[in-house]
């Protein structure tokens, strides 16, 4: 694994080059070269439409609204004439493919900015395995953890939703064409056959479900939400932590006050992930109500869940690079991070954890004997490296009606933060080796999801490619021509 550095550099890029023929252009040629094979477009004919669609691939429409098909038709039908491109479309519906392409084409490059995001949260976290630092619950000093312990919280959440965009993606990769908008179509056309030269995952095989799609919008926008909810989240943490008053951190980029010159540290990347996050609600309100009350077949409202779609994409385009970039850069302060907890009564969880194993305490009791052994010695001014056994004896004795018999040595080691992360080895924990093994096996669950992102795009180069393999077949001249 490349420490840092993005592994998908490039496949932006090759996804662009893959949609130059544009949405609307792929889904028309697909259907027509199908109709080619099928016979419904005439022998006669079959050469010349071959030839038109691949000059259509070859210089295709900018983006995706200009080669749309109602713009395309008047093109098809002067290289064609009327009576043959006329047919072109026979049998399948216009709108409904075209925004699950656009989505499904935008989704490809943001899930390429969630891998890089992943990469870096794990390469920082693997490098901060062992950085001690203060946990937190209830926004309290709750128990040491490590700084690498923390960004893999971070990531497993977001990975979590990573599945369900990769789940995003099947569904916005489900061929409708060949519903014929409500019942299907009396024509031989084989719509499976369309759905690989589409590169798509399946089909949407009834005909009503196909030409009334939603779900497939709504999951997408549900895992980016998801996402930058919980980055959002992670990005509170460091902007706190970055400030002052802890210096846990040192953030790579930071905006300025205009009008406080001192200020050359303001979080402000991080204060957009957090407003980015809220926007997200508004795209998911958008895409949840597109298909809401609305009747269970081909309306207008199908044509426009794309919008609210992009517009998450959009968002989701705007953070990702941010914690990205954030990640690489950041430096932290490990000596600060141990300075706050070293002499605290922070693992003092562990203290209770011996008690009850040497010395045959309930959990509840000895809970009940460090809490006012710890209070004593805060009233004391007594710090966790001085503890003092006797203190305890005392608080021990209160309780039960006998000593423990601990020393100060052994108090003093139990309190240790040091101590503390080294012993505490149970699946998940901040222990070094169950670390060492939770970073592996993320890094294997990250490169497998590279490679599953990689052969979704070797599919869609290999299902054009054979398209125009078979049209250009159809295209050529025959023996005797």
């Amino acid at each position: 694994m490349k420490s840092r550095e993005s592994q998908t550099a490039a496949w932006p890029e090759r996804i662009d080059r893959i949609h130059e023929i544009g949405c609307s252009d792929w889904l028309t040629t697909a259907w027509a070269t199908m109709l080619i094979r099928q016979g419904i477009v005439p022998e006669e004919h079959a050469p010349d439409v071959a030839r038109v669609l691949l000059e259509m691939v070859e210089a295709p429409g900018t983006t995706w609204r200009e080669g749309h098909f109602y713009k395309r038709q008047p093109w098809l039908n002067e290289r064609l004439g009327k009576e043959v491109a006329g047919n072109l479309i026979i049998g399948r519906t216009v709108p409904p493919g075209e925004q699950v392409m656009l989505v499904r084409w935008r989704l490809m490059k943001s899930m390429c900015l969630l891998l890089d995001m992943e990469a870096a949260l794990l390469a920082t976290g693997a490098e901060h395995a062992g950085t001690i630092m203060p946990g937190y619950t209830h926004t309290r000093h709750a128990a040491p953890t490590t700084f690498g312990h923390y960004l893999l919280s971070a990531l497993d959440a977001v990975d979590r939703s990573a599945e369900t965009l990769e789940q995003g993606y099947r569904l916005m990769s489900l061929n409708e064409l060949g519903c014929g908008a409500l019942s299907g179509t009396s024509l031989p056309v084989d719509r499976d056959l369309v759905s690989e030269y589409l590169g798509m995952e399946g089909l949407i095989e009834n005909a009503n479900d196909a030409v009334s799609y939603t779900d497939g919008f709504l999951v997408v926008v549900c895992g980016l939400t998801n996402i930058t909810n919980i980055v959002s989240r992670m990005a509170l943490d460091l902007s706190y932590w970055s400030g002052v008053e802890f210096h846990f951190l040192e953030m790579g980029t930071h905006g300025t006050s205009w009008l406080m010159p001192q200020k050359a540290t303001n979080p402000n990347s991080l204060e957009m992930i957090r407003l980015y996050a809220g926007q997200m609600i508004g795209a998911l309100t958008g895409v949840a109500v597109a298909g809401l009350r609305e009747p269970h077949g081909d309306t207008h409202a199908m044509l426009h869940l794309e919008d609210a779609t992009l517009q998450a994409l959009d968002l989701a385009d705007l953070s990702l690079p941010i914690v990205t970039r954030e990640m690489r850069e950041l430096k932290v302060d490990r000596e600060r991070m141990m300075a706050v907890i070293r002499e605290s009564y922070i693992a003092s969880t562990e203290l209770a954890n011996q008690l009850v194993r040497q010395y045959g305490l309930d959990y509840r009791t000895a809970h009940e004997i460090i809490r006012d052994f710890v209070l004593a010695s805060r009233e004391a001014g007594i710090p966790a490296t001085q503890a003092r056994a006797e203190m305890l004896e005392e608080a021990a004795e209160e309780k039960t009606g006998k000593k423990l018999g601990m020393t100060d040595e052994r108090l003093r080691e139990l309190l240790d933060p040091e101590h503390f992360v080294a012993v505490t080895d149970s699946k998940g924990g901040v222990g070094p080796q169950e670390m060492a093994r939770m970073i592996a096996d993320r890094q294997d669950r990250l490169q497998a999801a590279r490679d599953r992102h990689l052969a979704r795009i070797e599919k869609l180069e290999q299902a054009q490619a054979r398209m125009v393999a078979e049209l250009e077949a159809a295209g050529a001249p025959s023996e005797g021509e």
